[in-house]
């Protein structure tokens, strides 16, 4: 088949949760069809990356975009009904590189990663589209502005409520949607009932994140405990969990072990991420070449979310890694029962506070609760299970939704590894 796919951001390098599952997503469709993609560079070091996904693709079209820029040009659009995002994301360039693509080829089916690339294929005919939301972004949105000062408080607001309207309209247009967790169906299923909607929970590469391919045989780090946060530290979520756990979280912790180190790993801190290494204890690190070298060092990683959606990467990361995880109830309300059991979780400052040091005081058991972190998460999290499952989906998107997804067999879940190394995945 012949398969246009069109996504927000590059999906090079899997640096990032979007790049991750969407890079992923292209490599397995590109196995057994031929792909076309489009997409979105807002970095410009982005653009050398189209050489490399040309390996897996017949074309490749990237146009880019300016961050700044697209923030002026929603604005205006602040006054009117239009979901902000739409016009943020929008590109002459790649517009007129897709119309021209659906009236020169003849595609079997389009793939839109992101809901808003959706009105970039709105005159595709006939042609089944899939697509993914990933997560519902107006849930995303109305949670933002719990949590945000007037006057963000009312934009974010009224982005949730748009982009509602808007995630409607997509539905409806779309021949089948995925997320990836039940709630995140149950939200879809809320907006817009009738369509089909499948969920498509994210993988995580269990031998790229373990310690022995880490160099880590002996497991865990030495000396002071250490506990360890990894992310993209300019993501609002991450941004507010790191400093929760640095202000609220870790001085509790240190009045009982005094040593105790909170590690904040991560491309991109904001200033106010930045200025928690003035705290005792605090080390940000910023970009790192390779995670999992923070990973060797840590008992225990945190996810102290009080805005969550879908599956956060760190999460499945650091259980296929071996660490023992302390989270928030609302950060794995998106995991299936299984591995939700495994997490240790608390609600409270005082809650998160004593678990972690409980595990940090018993570095055995926090080995082999960690351990238990990592079959949980192989069993449930397996990317050659879950790519089978969406190239099933491809070929048959108005096929009846199975209760189970497929076994792992055809999809290689590591071609071309030596090529194209996987390094800093974060979200």
């Amino acid at each position: 088949m012949r398969v246009l796919y069109i996504c927000h951001r590059i999906p090079y390098p899997p640096n990032k949760g979007e790049k991750i599952r969407a890079f992923h997503q292209l490599r397995a469709i590109a196995s057994r069809h031929e792909v076309d993609l489009f997409t979105l560079a807002d970095q410009p070091e982005d653009l050398s990356h189209r050489e490399v996904l040309l390996r897996y693709c017949r074309d490749v079209t990237v146009a880019s975009l300016n961050p700044r820029l697209a923030r002026l040009r929603s604005l205006p659009y602040l006054f009117t009904r239009m979901a902000l995002t739409i016009p943020y994301f929008h590109s002459a360039e790649l517009h007129r590189a897709v119309s021209e693509a659906l009236a020169r080829r003849s595609y079997d089916r389009i793939f839109v990663y992101c809901s808003a690339m959706a009105p970039y294929v709105e005159r595709a005919g006939r042609i089944p589209v899939l697509t993914d939301f990933v997560d519902i972004d107006s849930d995303k949105w109305t949670q933002y502005a719990g949590f945000a000062r007037f006057p963000f408080s009312l934009v974010y607001r009224r982005e949730g409520r748009c982009l509602r309207e808007y995630e409607r309209r997509v539905c409806r247009n779309s021949t089948c949607v995925l997320v990836t967790t039940e709630r995140e169906a149950e939200l879809a299923r809320e907006i817009a009932a009738g369509t089909p909607i499948h969920v498509l929970p994210n993988g995580v590469d269990s031998d790229y994140f373990s310690r022995a391919a880490a160099g880590d045989d002996a497991g865990g780090g030495s000396g002071a405990p250490v506990m360890v946060f990894t992310g993209d530290m300019s993501y609002f979520p991450n941004e507010d969990a790191a400093i929760h756990f640095a202000h609220r979280v870790l001085p509790l912790i240190r009045r009982s072990q005094p040593d105790a180190r909170f590690l904040v790993v991560g491309r991109n801190p904001s200033r106010k991420v930045q200025e928690l290494a003035s705290i005792t204890g605090v080390e940000v690190t910023g970009f790192v070449p390779d995670v999992r070298d923070y990973l060797a060092r840590a008992t225990v990683s945190v996810a102290p979310f009080s805005i969550a959606a879908g599956i956060p990467n760190k999460i499945l990361e650091a259980m296929a890694f071996g660490l023992p995880v302390v989270a928030t109830p609302r950060a794995v309300q998106g995991l299936s029962r299984g591995v939700a059991g495994a997490i240790e979780t608390a609600e409270t400052a005082e809650e998160m506070a004593a678990v972690t040091l409980r595990l940090l005081r018993d570095p055995v058991s926090a080995r082999r609760k960690g351990m238990e972190c990592r079959r949980r998460v192989i069993e449930e999290h397996n990317w050659g299970r879950v790519l089978n499952r969406l190239l099933e989906l491809v070929e048959n998107p108005c096929g009846t939704p199975r209760t189970a997804m497929d076994p792992p067999a055809p999809y290689p879940t590591h071609m071309e590894a030596k090529l194209l190394p996987i390094k800093d995945l974060e979200d």
